[in-house]
């Protein structure tokens, strides 16, 4: 074709028939198709699902138990506990207990019923458990105790019980009828001989006494200046046990007892050596003597140097003819005189019936003072009947306090 021109109308002429003639075809559009695909997928795949969740799914409605509905009234119940005892302090809870037939208790103490009324405890409950359909209903009313029951219909919930505490009874005496309770404070005084010659467990059971008493050291021994500090640090009232002969002139103690038969001199000088190894003493009480505390010499001698010191003198009347609690008075010593040897049988049922005529004459003529030893018996008795006569009213005091 070439040297030849074509017409100028060619291309559109020739390319319009053409175009008619072989039409273009478009291109097909696969992302639609692909969405499509996994669409109709996706559907299989849920009908597939429902149906056989459909064929194996073996659910009911869930029925709620009387049980389970009972749980959650217990509940409400416990809230209400505490809403009780909030109201009304005069009340204590005690406990709640859900029985095997499914009824709730709940116990109170009414603890001051003055604040207290059935009337509206009964208002509480219906205002709280009245908007759930239960009613209140006070079965008991009685000096004991007052009970509500809390039911629907012909079914009981539960049940509120308020009790008012038991009233103790006094609590029994160990002591004689007579002495287990006594009025106007009678005073009970015990001097408790001997301490000095040891320092075993009996002796510290003594120190360890939480009850008021008195204890007499014997001078010269291994333990009366050790003693001495302990009990004067436990704040126990100490005397000298001072040796005295006997009305047979003999002695356990030769190297301090006093005698007609000493000097002037030397009865001070054993007194002042007796002082010495107890240091703490207060006052003065002999260790046998029932010799020297006849003798207008041994005594006078005694007074003096008690006057000289403020010390007052204890009479042991290890005999009637004593005239040691007289003299002291003729000198202006305070004085006063033993009235019951607790433990001359050395069994425990016998002290404590000798501790208990002490306590008749301290009940009858407002004071009394015994006198005991240091030995286990002795100590027993003092641990179980001590406290119970402090208990009863009885004053227990320290000697000194009725040296007159």
């Amino acid at each position: 074709m070439s040297g030849h021109k074509l017409p100028e109308n060619y291309n559109n002429k020739y390319m319009r028939y053409t175009y008619y003639k072989d039409p273009l075809k478009p291109a097909k559009n696969w992302g639609n198709i692909l969405k499509l695909f996994l669409i109709s997928l996706i559907l299989v795949v849920v009908v597939v699902w429902v149906v056989m969740w459909n064929a194996t799914n073996t659910y009911e409605p869930e029925i709620i138990s009387e049980q389970a509905l009972y749980e959650g009234y217990f509940t409400l119940n416990t809230r209400l506990d505490q809403t009780l005892t909030r109201r009304f302090p005069g009340l204590e809870f005690v406990e709640g207990r859900l029985s095997d037939d499914g009824v709730g208790t709940h116990t109170f103490i009414i603890a001051d019923s003055k604040k207290i009324r059935p009337t509206e405890i009964e208002k509480l409950l219906e205002s709280t458990l009245g908007g759930f359909g239960f009613q209140v209903k006070q079965t008991t009313k009685t000096t004991d105790q007052w009970e509500f029951q809390v039911g629907s219909d012909s079914t009981i919930w539960s049940v509120y019980r308020f009790e008012f505490p038991e009233e103790k009874a006094p609590p029994t005496s160990i002591l004689p009828a007579d002495i287990a309770k006594v009025s106007k404070r009678p005073q009970l005084a015990v001097i408790i001989d001997d301490f000095g010659y040891s320092m075993n467990e009996t002796i510290n059971g003594f120190i360890a006494l939480k009850e008021s008493y008195t204890a007499a050291v014997i001078p010269g021994r291994p333990y009366s200046t050790q003693v001495d500090e302990r009990l004067n640090n436990r704040g126990i009232q100490t005397l000298i046990h001072m040796p005295m002969i006997t009305v047979t002139n003999s002695t356990s103690e030769p190297d301090f007892a006093l005698s007609d038969d000493l000097s002037d001199g030397e009865i001070q000088r054993r007194l002042k050596k007796a002082h010495k190894d107890v240091p703490k003493a207060s006052g003065m009480n002999n260790h046998q003597g029932s010799g020297g505390t006849q003798s207008r010499k041994v005594m006078t001698g005694v007074t003096d140097y008690l006057l000289e010191q403020n010390m007052f003198f204890i009479d042991s009347r290890t005999i009637a003819a004593s005239i040691g609690e007289s003299m002291a008075r003729e000198r202006n010593v305070p004085t006063n005189s033993r009235d019951v040897f607790l433990d001359e049988v050395d069994d425990s049922e016998a002290i404590a019936g000798e501790l208990f005529r002490l306590a008749r004459i301290a009940k009858e003529r407002g004071e009394a003072i015994g006198i005991g030893h240091c030995r286990p018996n002795t100590l027993r008795t003092m641990k179980k009947y001590l406290p119970a006569l402090a208990e009863a009213g009885f004053d227990l005091v320290s000697v000194s306090k009725l040296a007159h």
